[in-house]
């Protein structure tokens, strides 16, 4: 229950009375700057000769009767009285938090976010697009087929469209697109002959061919490599355990492996690279790292010597990360959050690039550096449990998709599942997709010294933060979007100094946050400016938990636009496209498609919903925001009774909507429906239809 909407009566009630100045406001139940568990019940007492007024985050709440509060959130509690003889009044504020236990012990103050689901986009946000469609060109009998694709522009930038690619004969194989990628793997092909995969979503289809061998000549690779060895293209190796545990490229030593070819590594086998590996796929051809049975995981590469090189193009990497506790296993390799092993763990100035590779559904990180260098262009990195820690030396990505840590639709769990944490060094992201993790999108966190820029960006459905900076950094984002999150952007403990510049935050539980979840210390500094902070639970939030204020001296946000007026940020503009239609023209950089027309749908998992659940309303969603309003009707059929009907509006940024059920409706035993109809700048592309039934 959300208690700025409703507030329930309790029959229950604790006794935690205070006094404050000449006359006591007894206020029984809840204390100022205390954290509850859940929920907390409350009562405020009148005295008999005064008057009393009393809100609760500014909703009037009565006296003397218990108020039970189950929602987390940040509460304020106001109490007024006025003495009727001679109208002297008195006043005391209660602040208080109400923490959700499921969601463990970070997310002090705020509601508890849960991500709306993707609405597919129009058919107009495919306009002028390609399909990219990248599948092994011949693939040996016995293993799962990796698909990969990829919606791009005409100039090659990827293109933030939602939707499923299907093809026939695959159709229980859907390949789900998370703006504009993602990624499945097919069947294992039983007999040799030609696998036909002909892709298709909305105007646009790629058919791709895969020959499956009759016969494979499998090459078992050697424990050491020595001196410069070319396996060539279209190799078939297996590497097994062998004598030394797996496979060592020695110092001096250099592989190279062409188009083409399939690498299948033996459950728990580890690659040492302390030379040199060279890895030529292509888009027709890629290399594929495996083992024959997904389920059953090979370990992952070990860099960790200066000498130590990789550099991979075309490859497609999967199924790595056997051991959970590698990191308790393998001591002095570092700190992380994360315990799994890697697909990749670089150390001692070890350097990796990778161009158009797939590092998908890995059971462990992606990535672990401890003083390494890697990067990574036009690259997707999708489910594995994070993308990795990296403590100094630096991360470069460009036009990267970092999505689904460990998946877009696994339940939440408090297990720091990141798209990326980076400490110490110099980071930089440009163009990159960052999204759908049960934690951060970023998490750049502990004390170190260092620096992360993001340029370009776009992160999407973080169930905590999309940037989520604290410790002694330089951040800078500049020209990003965060969408669907528990917070936008956040200045966190520590010191660091975060300056944000041209960005849109929408849609979020915070846009832009100074502090953070825990009563730390907050040294840090937060500038917003020249941004668009629009339609989220709070534009703006200074609060922190050190002392429970609003930490303004320590804020600089100006030349903004918000949704919503704040006395203590008043350097900012309301949005209103309707009265000012150039604002408009600054949501037009952000876009992900240049589409007048969006996706809209009915914003849940499934078709029926709880009364409990209706009662919040039935949110209703955008496949993206967009410069046009939007509007779509809905009736909600009533048994037994007048259907009712109303239209629910969009106005340019907006993204979400809440049709709103009328409480004395939902006591039917028969279930209500509601139905969407009518859109305007709008294809109802998602679920259209929703019942509500116990």
């Amino acid at each position: 229950m959300r208690c700025s909407q409703r507030l329930a009566v309790s029959v229950l009630c604790v006794l935690l009375s205070a006094t404050s100045g000449w006359a006591a406001i007894t206020i029984e139940g809840v204390a100022d700057k205390k954290v509850y568990a859940d929920r907390v019940t409350f009562t405020v007492r009148s005295e008999a000769g005064y008057d009393f007024t009393a809100t609760l985050n500014g909703v009037p709440v009565a006296t003397d009767l218990p108020i039970k509060v189950d929602e987390a959130e940040y509460y304020e509690l106001s109490v007024r009285k006025r003495l009727r003889s001679s109208g002297a009044e008195e006043s005391r504020l209660v602040r208080f938090i109400v923490r959700a236990t499921a969601r463990g012990n970070t997310e002090w103050g705020l509601p508890r976010w849960t991500p709306y689901p993707l609405i597919d986009s129009a058919a107009a946000e495919f306009a002028g697009a390609r399909l990219v469609i990248v599948t092994p060109a011949r693939y040996p009998v016995g293993f799962e087929i990796p698909v990969i694709a990829r919606v791009e522009d005409a100039a090659g930038a990827r293109l933030g469209v939602n939707g499923s690619i299907v093809a026939p004969g695959f159709e229980s194989h859907p390949l789900p697109l998370l703006r504009g990628v993602g990624s499945v793997f097919l069947p294992v092909a039983r007999e040799a002959g030609t696998i036909f995969y002909a892709g298709g979503i909305q105007s646009l289809a790629t058919p791709k061919e895969i020959a499956i061998e009759s016969s494979t000549s499998w090459r078992l690779a050697p424990a050491t490599i020595t001196g410069v060895t070319d396996w060539g293209e279209n190799a078939r190796l297996r590497i097994t355990a062998g004598t030394g545990g797996g496979m060592r490229i020695a110092a001096g030593a250099t592989l190279t492996i062409g188009a083409g070819s399939v690498v299948a590594v033996e459950p728990g086998v580890e690659i040492r690279v302390e030379g040199r590996i060279v890895v030529h796929g292509t888009l027709e051809r890629p290399v594929v790292f495996t083992c024959r049975d997904r389920k059953t995981p090979w370990g992952g590469f070990l860099l960790d010597k200066s000498t130590s090189r990789g550099e991979f193009t075309g490859t497609i990497l999967t199924a790595s990360g056997a051991d959970p506790k590698w990191f308790d296993n393998n001591p002095g390799r570092g700190g992380s959050h994360r315990r799994n092993q890697c697909l990749f763990y670089l150390s001692n100035g070890a350097n990796v690039t990778l161009t158009d590779c797939w590092l998908v559904e890995n059971h462990g990180q992606a990535g672990h550096g401890e003083k390494a260098f890697l990067t990574m262009t036009r690259c997707l990195i999708q489910k594995c449990v994070t993308g990795g820690q990296y403590n100094g030396g630096a991360v470069m990505l460009d036009d990267c998709a970092l999505i689904e840590f460990p998946s877009a639709t696994a339940p939440f769990a408090d297990a720091d599942n990141d798209g990326l944490y980076l400490t110490a060094g110099t980071h930089v992201l440009t163009n990159c997709l960052i999204g759908w993790a049960l934690d951060d999108g970023i998490d750049a966190g502990a004390d170190a010294a260092g620096s992360v820029t993001i340029q370009h960006c776009w992160f999407e459905s973080c169930y905590h933060e999309a940037l989520a900076w604290s410790g002694a950094k330089l951040c800078t984002v500049t020209d990003t979007v965060t969408l669907n999150c528990g917070q936008g952007i956040e200045c966190g403990y520590g010191a660091p100094d975060v300056n944000a510049v041209h960005c849109l935050s929408t849609a979020n539980a915070v846009g832009a946050r100074f502090g953070d979840n825990y009563d730390w210390t907050y040294k840090g500094f937060l500038t917003v400016r020249d941004s668009l902070l629009l339609f989220n639970h709070r534009d703006l939030w200074g609060r922190a938990w050190d002392n429970w204020t609003v930490h303004v001296a320590q804020m600089d946000i100006q030349n903004n636009c918000v949704t919503i007026p704040d006395a203590d940020f008043p350097d900012n503009c309301l949005w209103d496209p309707q009265a000012d239609p150039d604002q408009r023209n600054r949501l037009t950089p952000f876009l992900p498609t240049p589409a007048g027309t969006v996706g809209i749908g009915i914003a849940t998992l499934t078709d029926t919903l709880s009364p409990a659940a209706a009662a919040r309303g039935i949110p209703v969603r955008l496949s993206t925001f967009t410069t046009r309003p939007v509007r779509v009707d809905y009736t909600i059929d009533v048994p037994g009774g007048q259907p009712a009907t109303g239209t629910l509006q969009f106005p340019p940024g907006a993204t979400v909507g809440l049709i709103p059920i009328e409480p004395s409706s939902l006591g039917s035993t028969a279930p209500l429906q509601v139905l969407l109809s009518n859109p305007a700048h709008a294809e109802l592309t998602g679920r259209r239809f929703l019942r509500i039934a116990n």
